[in-house]
């Protein structure tokens, strides 16, 4: 059932606020109006001056002249009076909206995120105090939605022998995370830590086919390990060398950085461009370097990759890397620093 007593003071605070910006715009037209009379009458009585006429107006053009209600009064005014009707326009709208989407069953998520990003922003008082409400109204139909999705998913991946883990909104399918906003009506799809797929339509035929592209460009590609862990230890000697190449350990996002250089082809080195650029992921780099270093334990001329734990200091994207080594998009540790050495 909808929250009646928070209906109530949304349809409240609109009435209100509506009231407030028809009296508002009244003033404003009402105010222009007063200036273009004045004006017309000054004209008029300008006009009316140049006869031999029977009335003196010149005593009436000197009070006219005197008001400046243009200049003193509705000039000074008019700015921030349509500031006021724009933000009341769309705090009524927001307000409108917000009480439309609960009043829809199920709740309208999409129309009240979108009403509860204007009210937040709102500069009143009586407005913000709702927003908690609105927002524990958003959560609980964005969970509820949620699971009806993870068990609609669940079951189709079933169907293909794929099974899914975690708890709504986030679901776990073997090393990646699929991230839900039913509010957005997205989801993001990550390898570990690393987003794979920045936006999938929020629906269960297109997440499924989301997963099995991310699964593909990831993991399903055909990698020779032993040109892969040459090419590795390449851009780690040459990030060495960037660094000095005093220390052996060096970092990965370095490293990772000069594996990127190192894939591209020869158009590229050519012409660099995004056009001419060869796709290597963080994603894809991170799984070959668990592949050939950890589960294949591949060496190059008898030495072996080794990798150090990121300390707090260097615990940012900038400086480490999430290496997942288990099963699961969790299960895994910040890498921060790679060296060569003999086993």
């Amino acid at each position: 059932m909808p929250n009646q007593n928070l209906l109530d003071s949304l349809d409240s605070l609109r009435d209100y606020y509506t009231r407030q910006q028809k009296a508002a715009a009244t003033l404003q037209s009402t105010l222009k109006a007063a200036a273009d009379m004045q004006s017309r009458t000054q004209k008029i009585l300008s006009d009316y001056s140049q006869f031999a006429a029977a009335a003196d107006v010149t005593s009436a053009q000197a009070l006219f002249e005197r008001l400046r209600l243009k200049e003193e009064t509705v000039d000074p005014l008019a700015p921030e009076l349509r500031r006021e009707i724009k933000a009341l326009s769309v705090l009524t709208t927001a307000l409108k909206q917000a009480a439309a989407a609960l009043r829809a069953q199920p709740i309208d998520v999409v129309g009240l995120d979108k009403a509860l990003t204007h009210l937040q922003s709102a500069d009143y008082d009586d407005v913000l105090s709702l927003g908690a409400e609105l927002g524990a109204e958003l959560k609980a139909a964005s969970a509820t939605l949620s699971d009806e999705f993870g068990m609609k998913l669940r079951d189709a991946l079933a169907d293909i022998g794929v099974a899914i883990g975690g708890r709504p909104p986030t679901f776990q399918i073997g090393r990646y995370e699929l991230d839900t906003n039913f509010a957005k009506r997205n989801l993001v799809i990550r390898y570990g830590k690393d987003i794979v797929t920045p936006k999938v339509k929020l629906t269960v035929e297109e997440t499924i086919k989301a997963y099995q592209s991310a699964e593909k460009r990831v993991s399903g590609r055909a990698v020779d390990g032993r040109k892969w862990i040459a090419r590795f230890n390449e851009a780690y000697h040459n990030a060495r060398r960037r660094q000095g190449g005093v220390e052996l350990r060096v970092n990965i996002v370095e490293c990772y950085r000069e594996m990127w250089l190192l894939s591209q082809g020869r158009t590229f080195n050519v012409e660099p461009s995004k056009n001419t650029a060869s796709d290597y992921s963080r994603a894809q780099f991170l799984y070959d370097l668990v592949e050939f270093t950890y589960v294949q334990r591949l060496d190059h001329d008898g030495y072996f990759s080794r990798a150090h734990v990121a300390t707090r200091s260097q615990d940012n994207p900038t400086r480490n890397m999430w290496v997942v080594e288990g099963d699961g998009p969790y299960d895994g540790r910040s890498i921060a620093d790679i060296e060569f050495v003999k086993d």
